[in-house]
């Protein structure tokens, strides 16, 4: 199927009722994290979560879409008990291991604590239980557990914990804010090992109301030095000493995921003439929203060049990529058949570049594409969840993957079976191309459906 033309009209625009998430950090590496706190609610949802995103460089079969809890021992920080009489604190945490760097010896920064009566100005509204852990906000700080699971082949992990931040002493929010990372390792011997973490700060948490922040591992392959090998996970304190963190729930999802066909999704229909023009304005099986209605010079499919060439990505899908100029009101969206299934999650990733003749701006206002999912009212777009991605550390010839991640489906979602829709939107100033390739888009089921609590 040709790509169809839509003109973009500055009135029209989709509707937004879900999670926006701004991706602004970036490390080396093949993974991404999420810092996913996800509520259901109409309008607009004006806190944008921020992102620590690393490259993820996934093997994405199609497999049955099953998922389950993996067993860590005393998740909800339940023992020891604290004795109600007693001071309202014990300096240890069942079943984990326990980095505390008290001067004394005594191992004030690493412990339990019971919550606070319900009408305690200082009670937490959310907690798993009667009790959580405390983790003092200094760097060496951490609780780390070696579970008796190990790192499937073809299967995915996601860790969840939920934070906050002391009432009485809470982590600094100043410059340099504190921050405590969230970990997934294995052992290589005695040494730990780390995988994939994720960076939290401070700035935003509660002292009353705990926010889920999550990790994402993705597919584990043949080739990975943990695959078969025994699951770590830690939790560690990053920052200076003085405050302490609140941490509850922690669960650990492993997946098998299934992956949604998408069409084109590596951008080699249409096929570029070698012998003419190293680019068409069209885009097969993707709906191109493109501002300049005569020409359509915004959006695209071109050649990548020849390997040995400056300007050649080395790591494109196939021979071809999209391109898409960076001015708002650029996109390319695609229906689905595929429906939003209700105890699914889903995660869109994308191989995103920049021209290596047009670059998107990187100075303030820094150019930005966003990753949509979105559903049909009618004829109405909705956007349920998107990330906005910016140029700032993007290659001209290697491309990053970027990942949006969009929590269990309910019930009572309005997008619970409406097919689902993928749109890849530019967001910032003309003058500038992305560079775009290989859109994959998996789904999860949770086993049993809609639970995330993890075996005591």
């Amino acid at each position: 199927m040709r790509g169809k033309k839509r003109a973009f009209t500055p009135l029209e625009g989709p509707r937004f009722v879900g999670t926006q998430i701004k991706v602004s950090d970036r490390e080396n590496g093949r993974f991404l994290t999420g810092f996913t706190r996800f509520e259901r609610r109409k309008g607009m949802l004006r806190n944008v979560i921020r992102l620590s995103v690393l490259v993820i460089v996934g093997s994405w079969a199609v497999a049955p879409v099953r998922s389950a809890s993996i067993p860590i021992e005393n998740a909800s920080f339940e023992a020891p008990a604290v004795d109600p009489n007693g001071f309202p604190a014990v300096p240890y945490v069942d079943g984990w291991t326990e980095m505390d760097i008290d001067p004394d010896g005594l191992s004030r920064n690493t412990g339990v604590f019971p919550n606070t009566a319900p009408d305690s100005p200082d009670h937490i509204v959310n907690a798993d239980g009667s009790q959580l852990a405390f983790l003092g906000s200094e760097q060496g700080n951490a609780l780390e557990q070696d579970l008796a699971a190990t790192y499937k082949v073809g299967c995915d992990y996601r860790l969840t914990v939920a934070v906050g931040v002391s009432g009485l002493f809470p982590p600094s929010t100043e410059a340099p804010v504190d921050t405590i990372e969230l970990v997934l390792y294995y052992r290589d011997g005695t040494e730990v090992v780390d995988i994939v973490r994720q960076t939290v700060e401070a700035t935003g948490l509660s002292l009353t109301q705990l926010a889920d922040v999550s990790l994402y591992l993705p597919t584990v392959r043949s080739d990975d030095a943990w695959a078969g090998m025994a699951i770590g996970v830690a939790l560690r304190a990053t920052g200076a000493p003085g405050g302490f963190w609140d941490l509850d729930h922690v669960c650990l999802i492993e997946s098998l995921p299934a992956s949604i066909p998408i069409e084109n999704a590596s951008f080699e229909a249409p096929v570029v003439d070698p012998n003419g023009f190293p680019a068409v304005p069209y885009v097969d099986g993707w709906t191109e929203i493109d501002l300049d209605t005569m020409s359509s010079t915004n959006t695209g499919v071109f050649a990548n060049t020849p390997v040995g060439r400056a300007d050649h990505i080395v790591n494109a899908d196939g021979s071809q990529l999209a391109f898409l100029g960076s001015q708002q009101g650029n996109a390319l969206e695609q229906d689905l058949v595929a429906t939003y299934k209700v105890g699914c999650d889903y995660r869109l990733t994308v191989a995103v570049g920049v021209s290596g003749l047009f670059p998107p701006s990187t100075e303030a206002p820094v150019d930005t594409i966003e990753l949509v999912l979105y559903y049909r009212d009618g004829t109405e777009v909705v956007d349920i969840v998107r990330q906005t991605v910016e140029a700032t550390g993007l290659s001209l010839t290697q491309l990053a993957d970027v990942s949006l991640y969009f929590p269990t489906v309910q019930p009572g979602d309005a997008w619970a079976g409406m097919a689902i829709g993928v749109a890849l939107r530019a967001a910032g100033a003309p003058g500038g191309f992305w560079d775009m390739d290989h859109v994959r888009l998996i789904e999860s089921l949770l086993d049993p459906p809609l639970a995330l609590a993890v075996e005591e």
